[in-house]
């Protein structure tokens, strides 16, 4: 068995200079996808009284995020990380409501973060220069990767009376979706207009 620290050192051949961020915590992640699981769930739960003020619980069954709309900031939802830091703020307007993801989406229209197909059939949500296609059915929402709804399954909502659970895979994951994809479903099931 391979020492878990000894990856910090050596590099697979062909790799970048960085290795990407652990999924798993405080050890670094080795790129191999052998020992990792296809799908990650989290749930957004203690809805207060929706998923505007609600608190998402991680594959490790603790807070990962929290999703708070308070009187303090009136016309704000924050997302923020279990240690407090501040990742993604939705600014609520009638007009034009505007979202903002830290290191992923620069502050924008929330209908042109989720604008809508020229068919309206489905939303194409865009995260660093991809595209990504969110379709809404009776069962929730699906995730894919843009161009046509025949890719790979990125992720799925499903909506319980009391809860969502949201299953991203870990190539989404890796490719930094979490957090969009977070407040994506945040603006969709807000019942909000975007």
């Amino acid at each position: 068995m391979q020492h878990p620290y000894n990856v910090w050192g050596t590099l697979p051949s062909g790799s970048s200079s960085e290795i990407p961020p652990s999924i798993y915590g405080a050890l670094p992640w080795d790129g191999s996808s052998s020992n990792a699981p296809s799908l990650y769930a989290f749930y957004f739960t203690t809805l207060n009284p929706s998923i505007i003020d609600c608190t998402v619980i991680g594959p490790n069954n603790e807070p990962q995020f929290y999703v708070t709309t308070n009187s303090t900031m009136p016309g704000y939802t924050v997302l923020k990380a279990a240690d407090g830091r501040s990742l993604g703020l939705i600014e609520w307007k009638n007009s034009s409501s505007q979202v903002e993801i830290r290191g992923a989406v620069p502050k924008q229209a929330t209908n042109d973060f989720l604008r809508l197909s020229h068919d309206h059939r489905y939303r194409i949500m865009r995260v660093g220069g991809r595209d990504y296609i969110l379709t809404s059915d009776e069962d929730g929402i699906r995730m894919y990767l843009g161009g046509d709804m025949s890719s790979k399954m990125l992720a799925k909502v499903t909506r319980n009376p009391s809860s969502f659970k949201l299953e991203i895979s870990s190539d989404a994951v890796q490719a930094g979706l979490l957090h969009s994809a977070v407040v994506a479903i945040v603006l969709l099931e807000s019942g909000l207009r975007i």
